[in-house]
């Protein structure tokens, strides 16, 4: 399959309660264990904030029945009050908030370097763009924010968001960055 075709077949919707195993899965697998959650807070995040994890999904064709799907990406987030990445809004999901907070972006090692990752964060951005848009004048979120390490700094660029410099979070050993992109 080629490089569109593939991009093409990937189904996203909002993560069930289902699949948050694997998901939890997939992060033990992508991360430093001091970096990843655990299968409560995973739990926690897609009971409280269903919306804000999205999954990329392929489609097992060989079912002629029923269509099977495979989580093989995911983004997860929480909402805070507070205009960037903080440890508070790490701990916990404020409904009201406007900052949606990106805690994870993941892919299966199965499937990286093949823009599963940009794809599915540009259609996560889209869809609270239109979330925000449907709502009140006001409009439900106001931007998105994240911290990364260095590495990664260029593929967020690429996404849009704006880094904003060294994040005053320590987490783990590495230095990370405070990423923003406003709606």
């Amino acid at each position: 399959m080629d490089h569109k075709s593939f991009i093409d077949s990937l189904i996203f919707e909002y993560v069930n309660t289902f699949d948050v195993k694997r998901a939890c899965q997939l992060e033990s697998e992508g991360f430093p264990p001091e970096e990843a959650f655990t299968l409560e807070r995973f739990t926690y995040i897609q009971s409280a904030a269903l919306t804000l994890f999205l999954g990329a999904y392929l489609s097992d064709s060989s079912s002629t029945s029923f269509r099977k799907l495979s989580l093989i990406g995911f983004i997860m987030s929480t909402l805070a009050d507070a205009p960037k990445f903080t440890k508070e809004s790490m701990s916990y999901h404020n409904p009201f908030g406007k900052t949606v907070c990106i805690h994870t972006i993941c892919v299966d090692k199965l499937y990286r370097r093949r823009g599963v990752a940009l794809c599915m964060l540009k259609e996560y951005i889209m869809r609270l763009k239109n979330e925000s848009q449907n709502r009140d004048m006001n409009g439900k979120y106001e931007r998105i924010a994240l911290i990364c390490h260095e590495h990664l700094i260029p593929f967020y660029q690429k996404a849009g968001f704006i880094l904003k410099g060294e994040s005053e979070i320590i987490y783990g050993n590495e230095k990370w960055f405070d990423f923003v992109l406003e709606l």
